[in-house]
Formats: C-alpha cells, sequence, structure tokens
C-alpha cells in the first residue's frame, strides 16, 4: 500500500508543481518527492515537497510549502499554533523566543497565514520558514485499503504564496539572509 501511495504522492506533486506554474513560478530542480521553483519577478524562490509520515498501518504524504533558501534569521527552530477556536485570530510561535514574539505580533503575518489551511507551520533552524499544507497530498490507510489524494484547493498557492512573501518581509526588516527578497 505505502508503494502505491508513494506513486500517487509524485502524481500529487506534479499537480501542486502546476499550480504555482499557473501564478508564474518555474520549476529549477525535481526530485521524486521535492521540486525548487524559481519565483518570477518579486518573491522569494519556493521549495515544494511531499513528506512522508506514517508507518505500517497508514500514513500520508503531505505537502510542504517552503522558501527555498532561509529568509529568517537562524534559530533554534520555531512552531506555530492558530489561535481561535472557530475563526483563526492570529498565530503564536514558540521556540527561540525574540523571534516567535516578533513573528507573533506581526498582524500582516497573521493576516496572510489565516488565509492559508495549514496543518502545521514551523520555521527551520536555518531560517526557513516551511508551511505543512492541508491539501495538495495523499492519505492512505492499510484496513480497509484506501489511498486518497487530497487536492490543493483554488486559491491555496496564492495564500501560501502571499504567507512566504510575509515572512521574507519580517526577515528583511531584521537584516536576515539573501534568500530574504520580494
Amino acid at each position: 500500500m505505502r508503494a502505491v501511495s508513494a506513486r500517487r504522492a509524485q502524481a500529487a506533486l506534479a499537480t501542486d508543481i502546476e499550480a504555482f506554474e499557473r501564478l508564474g513560478y518555474r520549476p529549477l530542480e525535481r526530485r521524486p518527492y521535492e521540486a525548487v521553483l524559481e519565483a518570477k519577478g518579486k518573491g522569494p524562490d519556493l521549495r515544494l515537497r511531499l513528506a512522508g509520515e506514517g508507518r505500517i498501518f497508514g500514513g500520508n504524504w503531505g505537502l510542504e510549502i517552503s522558501t527555498a533558501e532561509p529568509v529568517l534569521p537562524p534559530s533554534k527552530g520555531l512552531r506555530a499554533r492558530g489561535q481561535g477556536v472557530v475563526k483563526m485570530r492570529g498565530v503564536k510561535f514558540r521556540g527561540d523566543r525574540e523571534l516567535a514574539e516578533r513573528l507573533s505580533a506581526d498582524e500582516r503575518l497573521a493576516a496572510a497565514l489565516e488565509q492559508v489551511h495549514f496543518e502545521r507551520v514551523t520555521v527551520e533552524p536555518d531560517g526557513r520558514p516551511v508551511i505543512r499544507h492541508m491539501g495538495g497530498s495523499v492519505v492512505w490507510i492499510l484496513f480497509p485499503p484506501v489511498v486518497r489524494t487530497t487536492p490543493l484547493p483554488k486559491g491555496q498557492p496564492q495564500a501560501a504564496v502571499r504567507a512566504l512573501r510575509e515572512f521574507a518581509r519580517i526577515g528583511r526588516e531584521l537584516g536576515a539572509g539573501e534568500g530574504a527578497r520580494g
């Protein structure tokens, strides 16, 4: 079953790449479960990755959308959690205290992330923000045997790009790496 889901994951990635190509991104590198896309004009280059989780009885291949290069200062890494029960009204970051407070307090970043259907948001220690999206993924279950692809909903590529641009803006304000353009 995992082999079937892996083939579906590769097909889902191809569809995800097409969604970002419609926004003007161009594939630079491609591996079976990962692609780097070049931004047209403004904006950071992107990395799309279908990351597998799960083992014997089930799992998923979740779409992770990140900047290709670090756009925030290096840290110990951060995790974010949406605030609000029914309607998200902000995001609270945990981890490296100073950077977490800066990101949590940024209203433009919060407004951009409110539009993204994310499972989780993290910032890697090197400074790359990563959005694990709910769509553009594959879920598999062994009993009963099911492999289901969840497409990337309309408008979500734009919402994810908008959020990553906000991370890059904050990185520029903080004087972070050259990947912080756009």
